[in-house]
């Protein structure tokens, strides 16, 4: 499905009929200027995409009907958790933001490790570019983007995860994701870590290792942290 999708919350969707309201609605009718009638796709973010006909047009307000729900649309079978260190250029994180939202991230963890340059999150900022990606993509579900924590709490939580990767440009084990995948078909959720500017410390990755993340190698060049995100999700996304 490659529609258009324009987003409500769901405090907006009843059994029949939903509204759009804000910028969304404004977009609708002086952008894109559609008239009643007209068939859009509306999400939710939870999910759920919805055929609707336009029945009210205000300047403000876009009333539609609903014709039919959908669930995880465009959506990936794995849920993707990317945890990234805070990186010195806030636009690489933005970039991060906006592409792995595209190729189908489930959910963004910020972390501060020892060799992080900035302290400073914008978790306002990266949910509106996740927004933004998700509509574009054509996606029905938003990507969480979660508060930031430290590197050692982003480790002792990661127990829920069925398979935690972390790339690392000193491993020994030269093995691809495809060969991770091949050892076993019952992943689901899936945990990628990504360090700073200047990588892991070797005491990070021993930690890591020790609560069974898997150190793979994104290739023999040196890739810098915004590239090797978003390596990562497109090797393994579905």
């Amino acid at each position: 499905m490659q529609e258009e999708f324009f987003y409500t919350d769901n405090k907006n969707i009843f059994s029949d009929n939903l509204f759009l309201e804000s910028d969304e609605a404004n977009h609708i009718s002086r952008v894109l200027r559609k008239s009643i009638g007209e068939l859009i796709w509306v999400v939710n973010g939870s999910g759920v995409a919805i055929k609707s006909e336009i029945t009210k047009i205000d300047k403000s307000k876009i009333e539609c009907k609903i014709i039919s729900t959908h669930l995880n649309c465009n959506e990936a079978e794995l849920e993707i958790t990317l945890a990234f260190a805070l990186l010195k250029n806030p636009s690489r994180v933005d970039f991060i933001i906006e592409k792995c939202t595209e190729l189908g991230g489930f959910s963004f963890q910020p972390f501060i490790s020892n060799r992080t340059i900035s302290k400073n999150d914008k978790i306002k900022r990266w949910q509106q570019i996740a927004l933004s990606s998700m509509k574009q993509s054509s996606r029905c579900r938003l990507p969480l983007i979660k508060n930031c924590i430290d590197y050692n709490e982003l480790i002792s939580t990661s127990e829920n995860f069925d398979l935690k990767i972390i790339p690392h440009e000193k491993t020994d084990q030269l093995k691809n994701i495809n060969e991770l995948f091949l050892s076993s078909k019952n992943y689901k959720k899936i945990l990628i870590a990504i360090g700073p500017e200047g990588g892991f410390t070797d005491n990070e990755i021993e930690s890591a290792v020790k609560n069974n993340f898997k150190t793979i190698s994104l290739g023999l060049r040196r890739l810098r942290s915004e590239t090797a995100a978003i390596t990562a999700v497109a090797k393994i996304i579905k």
